[in-house]
């Protein structure tokens, strides 16, 4: 019976940890509007909404505008944009 116990125990007990870890991994998500640098002209730029959510935690590809190029960032001011931004990961 002992045989059996313990190795029932020890599997129970690494499936609890993996779960809890994958449900703290997905709660540290944030998800944040992205923002598009857009020139005005004149060595002055906009800050101007995308549409797209995006995360800011720094794994996984660059989130990027509709066209596939353009780098999203946090908003920060109206002429001024953060840190980029993140696809949101599943």
């Amino acid at each position: 019976m002992r045989k059996f116990f313990l190795p029932a125990v020890i599997v129970l007990i690494g499936a609890g940890t993996a779960f809890a870890s994958h449900l703290a991994k997905n709660n540290s998500k944030a998800i944040v509007a992205g923002y598009r640098i857009v020139s005005l002209g004149g060595g002055q730029f906009s800050c101007e909404n995308a549409d797209k959510d995006c995360s800011d935690v720094e794994t996984g590809p660059i989130c990027t505008w509709s066209d596939g190029l353009t780098s999203l960032k946090q908003f920060d001011t109206p002429t001024m944009c953060g840190e980029t931004l993140h696809e949101i990961e599943p």
